[in-house]
């Protein structure tokens, strides 16, 4: 907790939700009797890196449509903890001695540069699988300060911005330092996933398949120690949460150096298209499209990949969306999204969740394009050469209006 703001809890990544009086509501990981179930019930804690203003632990969600969710928790949203989650590359494997030093070196280096503009701000844990490095929320107190309560500025927009500089920001450093070392080309990852409800797994959590604890890893000196994660964890590796997480600077030194470029960059993107996103109806298949043989050669060609390494996270969530605008029934779309994702070996947080019924999918001419930075700044899916157009696909704009004939017949006859 941050004095009466608090942050929400999810076991097992699968449980957003507990029931209380009829109500559909969210965990609060501050509240005595919502940890405690929680433990009786689930292996692994994930917490939200937002800090939310209390109110939205009274929210039903019983009420709440599924693509209205991403909005109710950037209005809640009082603090954020900005989070790198540097993982092991796909493939490979932590305990690699090469893999494991590509992990600590990027970790490493993610944490020198931010040190560099709040020293006493940053904080690092061994994931299980890599290492978390998150800069303290109350850096950011200055901009949720001033934009919760400019009237000239949207708190939803501002909020989307904040998220998308964080990731911008992740990219660039991400870049730097593959540049500095080649040598870990292929080992190691930054990934680029602030959003309205990121979470991380909690301190203490237990991995959800390795016997690794989540354990607190020294900012000046990042070394992954896997006897001391082991479980039971020893008592002086749990001393070492008692003061962890307590200490921040005033973030205006990082907000107007550091971070003030990539503000600026994601302010000028979001403004171009904002009112025009939230005008947009979002279009869905009234009648679940399951034939396959009515999808898009894409969509058909990316469901039956065998193996997808770079761009993985780019497909899944492209094919989540696609899922959610050709109306599958959502038990049966998390199933095939589930398998594809197994099949390939890739992860899924918050993939299916923020992008089923939610995001429109991509355009044909985005998931072509040349721009392969990576998820989700980037939805290019060429790459995977998975997009082999035949005659219809030159007709339609999205996989969407392919697979949709009457919803493509009806875009053609609404006037502009």
């Amino acid at each position: 907790m941050d004095s009466d703001s608090f942050r929400a809890g999810n076991g097992n990544f699968c449980s957003w939700y507990k029931s209380q009086n009829g109500k559909k509501v969210k965990w609060c990981l501050a509240n005595d009797a919502d940890y405690l179930k929680m433990a009786h019930r689930f292996r692994t804690f994930y917490w939200t890196l937002n800090v939310f203003d209390p109110e939205i632990f009274g929210i039903d969600y019983n009420t709440i449509k599924k693509e209205d969710s991403p909005a109710i928790s950037r209005k809640y949203t009082v603090g954020y903890t900005f989070g790198v989650d540097i993982d092991k590359e796909h493939g490979t494997d932590i305990h690699d001695l090469e893999v494991k030093k590509a992990v600590e070196d990027m970790a490493q280096y993610f944490s020198d540069r931010f040190r560099d503009y709040v020293p006493n701000s940053v904080y690092c844990l061994y994931s299980g699988g890599g290492v978390y490095v998150m800069v303290h929320h109350k850096v950011f107190d200055q901009f949720c300060d001033r934009f919760k309560s400019d009237p000239n500025e949207s708190w939803d927009k501002m909020a989307k911005v904040l998220g998308d500089a964080l990731d911008y920001l992740i990219g660039d450093l991400n870049d730097e330092f593959f540049k500095l070392h080649p040598e870990h080309i292929g080992k190691v990852k930054a990934d680029q996933l602030n959003n309205s409800q990121r979470v991380f797994k909690t301190l203490f959590s237990v991995h959800k398949k390795l016997d690794y604890a989540v354990i607190p890893l020294d900012p000046n000196n990042i070394r992954i120690n896997f006897e001391n994660a082991s479980i039971p964890l020893k008592p002086e590796v749990i001393k070492l949460g008692e003061n962890w997480y307590t200490e921040y600077d005033h973030g205006e030194y990082f907000l107007n150096n550091l971070l003030k470029p990539f503000l600026k960059q994601s302010y000028n993107n979001i403004n171009k298209t904002y009112r025009k996103e939230e005008k947009q109806e979002f279009n869905s298949s009234p009648i679940s499209i399951e034939d396959i043989e009515k999808w898009p050669p894409c969509m058909r060609n990316l469901y039956s990949l065998a193996w997808c390494g770079d761009g993985q996270t780019r497909a899944l969530a492209a094919f989540a969306s696609f899922l959610g605008q050709i109306g599958i029934e959502e038990k049966q779309a998390y199933m095939m999204f589930d398998g594809l994702a197994d099949r390939w070996g890739a992860r899924k947080e918050n993939i299916f969740s923020n992008y089923f019924r939610i995001m429109k999918v991509p355009t044909c001419r985005r998931l072509v394009s040349d721009d392969n930075r990576g998820f989700p700044k980037s939805v290019s899916i060429k790459i995977l050469g998975v997009c082999k157009p035949d005659i219809r696909c030159g007709n339609v704009p999205s996989p969407y209006y392919y697979a949709d004939k009457k919803g493509n017949m009806k875009r053609l006859l609404t006037p502009y």
